[in-house]
């Protein structure tokens, strides 16, 4: 058998003829592996780059929001989505009804106070669009003005509570079943929106701002503030964005709001423009709005519900008086009040002239209502908010169409059903460190009874956390509906909260798909190829071949010398396409990687924490396997004419030739 250094010179020395064909070949081969070398590359570096933030997003853990799915039936009247109540619920309202002013009257006779039936608001009213089919006594509608049906609806829910499956109990051992590792609660303060807390500018509070800007499907919203809505989260839930963390030295509610809100509403004291549209500017200006809100100060006033009726009475009594300015038979009001002088001030009496009688009707409705437990003095109270960190307001992105958009959705801070996407969030542990003078522990929950289940412990919203991403996602979809499922039959609604992680494995399946798809076709077309270059090489060099055997050597050592030729010709290979791919791979990451930085890191929230989002990462050991392929089929595109080339007779292609 030849020598295999006989054998490498003599195919080195081939490698010299039709240096044409070959070389294009070679590029050819090594342009369609580099492609897949780069793309190889890329998509390490970004599911690399996924997977740091995800994990530094959540402290290496992967969060599941979840929230009890309370049946329609226990929170509503009416019946799959229909408004016809049916006779039995017609007739069980009203027997409710019935028992609920006997014990209002007994409730008032214990008192010592006089009833008054004229006070009694009914039920069930007729309606003219229910269908006419039905008897009269089922053609009648919900009136949502009378306090029974809050009572019913309490009352449903106390029930259900009783045999409930989908309390904070049940979240724990299902949990615990899948793995879980910690829990923590998403709360409503006690704190009322707008028009209860009015943020006070420039010293003042803004009476005529009584509208509650729309939350946003954001991940948090960019009126908190404004609309005065605040909710308590873990202070492990918002690790990544505090900016302050020690207590010591806090003059205010710590609140962490929106970096959009804030340059919104306090641009102009803290010297910060609003969010530039352009995204390599966002993360210079996130960085400016972080230093200069660090530890910003402002105020807030909450007004209890009769300072509430209070003001409104000014704000109609004005408007009937500037109606009736040129009205000579009108009679202004006999109690009118006056706008309070300073931001979060008493609201003084501007004129009184009321007669005797109707002093004291007012003093005896007064004491009535203390005699029964009703009675809510006038009340505010002036709040000190402080800035201890910034989230980044950013849509949440289910299904990505670019790169931007899979970066901003991967970080985007939680799902729909997070009470935190239209709050201000105030850390709990934080919070429960002030003084008892700056909190508002004071401030009573004066919240609807249809909010009942959200003002129950056992009910709250509650965050599970995992180690793994496989154990949340096996969490997620075994034991809830998404919030958009309106059927949903479970007992909990799940979505992933603090980073939209399921994107990694979306993407991950895009890639899969994609190379499963151009995988074959481009080792298919490079073994063509290939072959059609061996094929013609070796049919050029078919008295070469007769040379050989005719001089004594084997079919052995003929293959061998064709062997050691495509090997060199596939090193060639190799190394172009892991030039051409990393090459290409480097370059794409020097383009792209600076702008998919900034905006992961603008949306990522805190700019000092935030790792570097990279799109190359050579480490994969798919480049391995491509590398190998790239030997193999150039073995294999060789076999054939190898095989026809060695088994013709020698004396045929010289006689040819």
């Amino acid at each position: 058998m030849i020598r295999p250094r006989y054998a490498l010179r003599l195919a080195r020395t081939k490698l010299k003829s039709k240096r044409g064909i070959l070389t294009t070949s070679i590029i050819v081969s090594s342009v369609l592996f580099g492609a897949l070398i780069a793309s190889i590359i890329v998509f390490t570096g970004i599911e690399k780059s996924a997977v740091n933030f995800v994990e530094k997003a959540n402290n290496n853990h992967y969060l599941v929001l979840i929230q009890p799915n309370i049946p329609r039936n226990v929170t509503q009247l009416y019946e799959n989505g229909s408004i016809n109540l049916s006779l039995e619920t017609v007739r069980s309202i009203k027997a409710f009804e019935k028992q609920y002013y006997k014990n209002e009257r007994e409730k008032y006779k214990t008192a010592g106070v006089e009833y008054n039936p004229e006070l009694e608001i009914p039920t069930l009213t007729p309606s003219d669009y229910i269908d006419k089919t039905l008897p009269d006594e089922q053609r009648v509608m919900i009136n949502w003005s009378s306090p029974v049906i809050n009572a019913i609806l309490e009352q449903k829910f106390t029930e259900y509570s009783k045999i409930a499956k989908n309390k904070f109990k049940d979240i724990q051992t299902l949990g615990n079943k899948y793995g879980a590792t910690n829990y923590y609660f998403q709360e409503y303060t006690q704190l009322q929106p707008l028009p209860s807390l009015r943020l006070i500018q420039n010293d003042k509070e803004d009476f005529t701002s009584k509208r509650i800007d729309q939350s946003q499907t954001l991940t948090a919203d960019i009126n908190a503030i404004h609309n005065g809505s605040y909710g308590f989260s873990d202070n492990a839930l918002l690790t990544r964005n505090l900016l302050i963390t020690d207590t010591k030295n806090i003059k205010g509610i710590p609140v962490i709001p929106t970096a959009q809100e804030v340059a919104s509403t306090f641009g102009s004291q803290i010297n910060v423009s609003t969010e530039p549209k352009d995204e390599s500017q966002k993360l210079s200006w996130l960085k400016s709005v972080q230093e200069k809100s660090k530890g910003f100060i402002y105020q807030a006033c909450y007004r209890n519900p009769t300072e509430q009726i209070m003001l409104d009475k000014i704000q109609s009594d004005y408007v009937e008086m500037k109606a009736n300015v040129d009205n000579e038979n009108y009679i202004k009001p006999s109690l009118i009040y006056n706008y309070p002088e300073t931001a979060c001030g008493d609201i003084t009496i501007k004129s009184d002239t009321r007669t005797y009688t109707e002093k004291q009707n007012a003093i005896k409705l007064e004491s009535n209502q203390k005699k029964l437990g009703t009675y809510i003095a006038p009340s505010h109270k002036l709040l000190t908010f402080e800035i201890v960190g910034l989230t980044y307001a950013q849509a949440f992105v289910y299904s990505p169409t670019n790169i931007t958009d899979f970066t901003k959705g991967l970080l985007s801070g939680s799902g729909y059903l997070s009470s935190s996407s239209y709050t201000a969030s105030i850390p709990t542990q934080m919070y429960k460190t002030l003084p008892e003078s700056m909190r508002f522990d004071d401030i009573s929950k004066d919240m609807n009874s249809s909010y009942l289940p959200l003002r129950n412990d056992e009910f709250k919203d509650s965050i599970v956390a995992f180690d793994t991403i496989d154990k949340a996602k096996n969490f997620l979809n075994d034991v809830g509906c998404r919030s958009s499922d309106t059927d949903c039959s479970k007992l909990f609604y799940t979505e992933v909260y603090g980073s939209n992680y399921l994107l990694i494995e979306e993407i991950g399946k895009l890639f899969l798909q994609v190379i499963s798809i151009a995988f074959p076709v481009l080792l298919g077309l490079s073994l063509i190829i290939i072959w059609f270059t061996i094929s013609r090489i070796m049919r050029e060099n078919r008295k070469e071949t007769a040379i050989y055997r005719a001089m004594g050597a084997r079919r052995i050592d003929i293959a061998a010398i064709y062997i050691t030729y495509m090997i060199l010709v596939a090193l060639r290979i190799a190394l172009l396409s892991l030039i051409f791919g990393i090459s290409t791979a480097y370059i794409l990451n020097i383009i792209y990687a600076p702008d998919i930085n900034s905006t992961a890191s603008s949306v990522f929230g805190i700019i000092g924490n935030a790792p570097a989002f990279t799109m190359f990462d050579p480490s994969s050991p798919f480049l391995w396997i491509v590398i190998g392929l790239i030997f193999i089929i150039s073995l294999i595109a060789s076999i054939q004419p190898l095989i026809r080339n060695v088994l013709r007779p020698p004396v045929q292609d010289m006689r040819n030739e």
